[in-house]
């Protein structure tokens, strides 16, 4: 039986079910992978709204930040794009034979992935009725709780 599913539900799904894996502290690759999508769609639904999702935003501040400390060479949103997607690429895609491993801390990765698709679904939240999760909000205060400690 085929039915409709708004994709703004599967995202929730997706970043519910990877904060869940983050925060079990077993399978950070899985997490990462399932943000990574939650991050996607939730991005292009803040983009269809008129926003900026969390990954254009800090792809542009990038840009923009490196022209103005780095002079000599020009960081195009291209570059940028493919550092910002590294590891979510690395992991699911296998190019060669010397392509067997991946290089980079996957609960550090996942945390990236996870605050951007967290970053789209506030953003998001009033526009479509989403609700505060319990593992949203304390993924949320702990945010803060970086934040105020830096």
């Amino acid at each position: 039986m085929t039915i409709n599913t708004d994709k703004i539900q599967i995202a929730s799904e997706l970043l519910d079910r990877g904060l869940y894996m983050y925060y079990e502290g077993k399978s950070y690759f899985a997490a990462l992978h399932l943000a990574g999508g939650a991050e996607e769609i939730l991005g292009a639904y803040v983009e269809l709204s008129g926003g900026e999702s969390a990954f254009k935003n800090f792809q542009r501040t990038t840009v923009t930040l490196s022209k103005l400390f780095n002079e000599q060479e020009v960081t195009t949103p291209k570059m940028i794009s493919e550092l910002m997607n590294h590891a979510k690429n690395r992991t699911k895609h296998m190019n060669s034979k010397d392509d067997e491993y991946v290089y980079f801390d996957p609960k550090v990765e996942a945390h990236i992935l996870l605050d951007r698709a967290v970053s789209n679904y506030y953003t998001l939240m009033s526009l479509y009725d989403l609700p505060e999760t319990d593992l949203i909000s304390r993924f949320n205060h702990e945010l803060i709780e970086l934040e105020t400690k830096e």
